[in-house]
């Protein structure tokens, strides 16, 4: 049976790993990470893709490689439409580049390639919280803001496969936020993700770091007032979804999600903009992987388990 290796590419780090299995039910992936590349274009992409499947396939072997990447992908999962985060990527052929790229390193890959957010989501389903679940969103909380939706066990890709990119649901005034790098505005990833807190930190002379914004919000009133206005808008994205969906449950993933606290904080502000009827079924969980659960998403987008 060839390797499964799956790829997490995200705005500070990648992970990766492959998925592993006991002779029943897959593990989640055994994982390594690095530094993004700091020039976050795709010549350092396919360098760092290269690097973390050479240290694991060798030379002359067959592998699948599965890439989750944060942005927009087209339907076909072939071309990177938007990475927000990076430059010089939109519009490129990425699998056929990683498959050749490796190519010409000696290993043949069958590379496929999904937004970041649906591998969480796929990880989450085969092994971690959202197990036994038909119907759930995973919200990706880190650099970008993302979702993977999942209804009647099947990722909703959309028809034109942009479908769970809830960081641009339209939740904020135009007129305090108008610079989301997808070219939108008034976007919840402007006012909530990890990058734009980082960003309002500087501003206001406090350290370019969220955890440590997070741990002085309470004897420092300017990083109060940030997380309170990011807390907000991330509560106000969950009510949009789960009016739209109904899921058995949003489970929250990547880098902010492991900030202590957090759920609490987030489900107490879901409950006042939830209708009546949806808040004694309301359930906001915590993923089981952290960040396994992209990269065992992204092994498993053969489609063979």
């Amino acid at each position: 049976m060839i390797k499964r290796i799956g790829i997490d590419i995200g705005g500070h780090t990648v992970s990766a790993g492959e998925l592993l299995s006991d002779g029943g039910s897959p593990l989640p992936a055994a994982l390594a990470t690095v530094s993004t590349p700091q020039e976050r274009d795709m010549t350092s992409l396919l360098s760092v893709v290269r690097d973390q499947v050479l240290q694991r396939v060798p030379r002359g072997s067959r592998c699948f490689v599965g890439v989750g990447v944060p942005g927009f992908v087209n339907r076909e999962r072939s071309v990177i439409l938007r990475l927000t985060n990076f430059r010089g990527c939109d519009g490129i052929p990425a699998a056929l580049m990683i498959s050749e790229d490796l190519r010409s390193h000696g290993v043949y890959a069958d590379v496929r390639m999904e937004n970041d957010a649906n591998c969480a989501a796929l990880g989450e389903h085969i092994c971690g919280t959202a197990r036994g679940m038909k119907d759930f969103v995973v919200m990706t909380l880190g650099t970008g803001i993302g979702a993977g939706l999942v209804a009647n066990g099947r990722l909703i890709p959309g028809a034109h496969g942009m479908a769970g990119e809830c960081g641009h649901l339209a939740v904020c005034s135009e007129d305090l936020y108008h610079s989301c790098m997808c070219g939108g505005a008034g976007h919840l990833e402007e006012a909530a993700s990890a990058g734009w807190l980082e960003k309002k930190a500087l501003e206001n002379g406090l350290p370019a770091d969220f955890r440590a914004i997070w741990e002085m919000r309470r004897q420092n009133d300017a990083a109060k007032a940030i997380t309170e206005e990011s807390l907000n808008a991330v509560a106000r994205g969950i009510s949009s979804i789960c009016v739209t969906l109904d899921p058995e449950a949003v489970i929250l993933s990547g880098g902010m999600s492991r900030a202590a606290g957090i759920a609490e904080e987030l489900r107490a502000r879901v409950m006042k903009y939830l209708p009546l009827p949806m808040r004694s079924v309301f359930k906001l969980l915590l993923s089981e992987l952290g960040s396994s659960a992209a990269v065992a998403g992204a092994a498993a987008l053969d489609d063979s388990l």
